[in-house]
């Protein structure tokens, strides 16, 4: 991957597993468990896991970014930058990370945190469910994370409510702040080489006659890329 946009990452990656845990009711019955123990069926058991299940199954839940959220809109994720900095202690030498085919590459790294927002209904456990579910997709895609970029990731969650003045009054929200590092990649200069290289090596210095030089030519002329010719020289009795 050369340019990781990490908003849009954590966007999708959100996006993929809402549509993945809709159609895996084992997974979903799974983070809700603890309502479903002998100690908590008194109060709510398998009945108020399904009416989650149905909640979740049937409510759209957009995941947006941030400056295309409507707080009229609800329930939804909220995603946006808080902040982005070059990271000096993971930096390679230079810049410098390798050879690619046509040219060197350069690498820059980045630590990232980005800001979640879960927004529902005030009046309604909406805001805890939507966490809890969150935080499975976290650890579920985390491959899919990987994959867009977002490496070594790790959030906190808070409740407070730091955007409380710009919503209506019967939303609430939680924030996670998510922190993961991303290195984008960039083709550096061209790389040159020689068209052709020979190895000449001196024959006094062979003592026994009837050794074998074996002089290597590399020969990158062909256009399907350099040739390794070896051409060999005997050495006579002087």
């Amino acid at each position: 991957m050369a340019f990781a946009i990490p908003e849009v990452a954590l966007q999708r990656m959100i996006q993929v597993g809402l549509k993945n845990l809709r159609g895996d009711r084992p997974a979903f019955d799974c983070i809700f468990a603890v309502y479903n123990c002998d100690d908590m069926k008194a109060s709510y058991g398998q009945s108020y896991i399904d009416g989650i299940y149905n909640w979740f199954t049937n409510t759209k839940t957009p995941v947006v970014q941030a400056w295309s959220f409507d707080p009229t809109n609800v329930p939804s994720y909220s995603v946006h930058l808080s902040d982005e900095s070059e990271d000096e202690s993971k930096a390679a030498f230079g810049d410098y990370w390798g050879l690619g085919e046509d040219n060197e590459i350069l690498t820059g790294v980045s630590t990232v945190s980005l800001d979640i927002g879960i927004h529902a209904d005030k009046s309604k456990d909406h805001v805890l469910w939507m966490y809890y579910i969150l935080t499975y997709i976290f650890y579920k895609e985390k491959m899919l994370g990987r994959k867009l970029g977002l490496q070594l990731f790790t959030f906190r969650a808070s409740d407070y409510n730091k955007e409380s003045k710009y919503m209506a009054d019967n939303v609430w929200s939680r924030w996670i702040r998510f922190r993961c590092t991303v290195q984008n990649y960039l083709d550096g200069d061209v790389l040159t080489s020689p068209d052709s290289m020979i190895l000449d090596l001196d024959a006094d210095n062979t003592d026994t006659p009837g050794d074998e030089i074996v002089t290597p030519i590399i020969d990158d002329a062909d256009d399907d890329g350099p040739t390794n010719i070896n051409t060999s020289i005997i050495i006579d009795e002087p």
